[in-house]
Formats: C-alpha cells, structure tokens, sequence
C-alpha cells in the first residue's frame, strides 16, 4: 500500500470507527463482540484497500461491517446456549445463602453443645432427635428401645434443655 493510501485509510478508520462498531453493536447486542468485529472489519478492509474503488468509503465500509456480523451471528463460534426452563431449574443454586450456613452451624454446634451435659438416656435421645435428626421410629429400631419411651425421654429432655439453654445462653 502506497504512503498516501495509507495515510486516507488512517483517515477513514478515524472518521468511521464509532459508526462501524454502532453497526457491529447493533447484530450482536454485545459491546465486547462488536469492538471485536469492528477490528475484523478495519483489518479486512485494509486487506482489500487496493479493491476499493475510491468512491463513497463509508457505503463499502458499512458493508463489510454488516457481512462480518452476519457471519458470526452464523458462526458455531458465537456458542449462545438458550436452557430451557427445566433445564435452568437443574443448574439453579438450591443452597444456603454463606450467612444462613454459618448461622446454622452456629446454631448446630450451641445445640450439640447442650445436647451434649445432658445425663444418660436423655443425651443420646437429645442428639440423635435434634442433631443427626433422626426420627424416634429409626431411633426406636437401633436401640430396642419401645417408641413410648422414647416420646417420653425426649419430653423429658426438652424441659432439661430449656434450661440449661437459658442458664448458658441468656
């Protein structure tokens, strides 16, 4: 390319930048992808200066503007994935909040804790019932134990409980 056309095509790209990345930005919705194919756009017609014919550089910029857009919005390369809404819902976050986990720890390890001065058989009811939560049916079939007298340690253990909560925490 001769000096002087390269100097016009520096002149051109000035001249026509912010419109050809308005063109890009309005195929792809995205700024990011439209600087990319303005500069896709520039470099194919710097390439092909020698092609133009000299008259009205804005029509035949635009133009290739507008044909490197199309090929991407054709392109595999774009990779846009629509999920349909079963398809979110499997990929959606069902967690704790981090504050709701540590609350609840907070919470779990106070409850062990008193779970914990708890005298025999009401310790072993306590932690089983409100720390591994399980049911006095399944506690029932590990131990022997009847599932009325289960019922009753666990009664027994929540008013033990009650106070010692308040004794430690309040």
């Amino acid at each position: 390319m001769i000096i002087i056309e390269k100097l016009q095509f520096e002149d051109y790209v000035k001249q026509y930048k912010r419109l050809v990345i308005t063109i890009c930005l309005s195929f792809t919705k995205n700024y990011f992808d439209a600087e990319d194919l303005a500069q896709q756009t520039f470099i194919a017609a710097y390439k092909n200066y020698e092609k133009f014919d000299g008259n009205n550089f804005k029509a035949w910029i635009t133009t290739i503007a507008a044909n490197k857009c199309k090929d991407y919005l054709k392109s595999r390369v774009r990779g846009v994935v629509n999920l349909s809404k079963e398809e979110f819902d499997g990929i959606e976050d069902q967690g704790d909040l981090p504050e709701e986990t540590v609350l609840k720890n907070s919470s779990n390890e106070k409850v062990y804790k008193i779970c914990s001065k708890l005298k025999e058989p009401y310790r072993t009811v306590s932690i089983s019932y409100f720390c591994k939560d399980i049911k006095l049916s399944h506690l029932a079939n590990q131990t022997g134990k009847s599932i009325k007298t289960l019922e009753t340690q666990l009664y027994r253990s929540k008013k033990l409980l009650k106070d010692l909560w308040k004794e430690e925490f309040m």
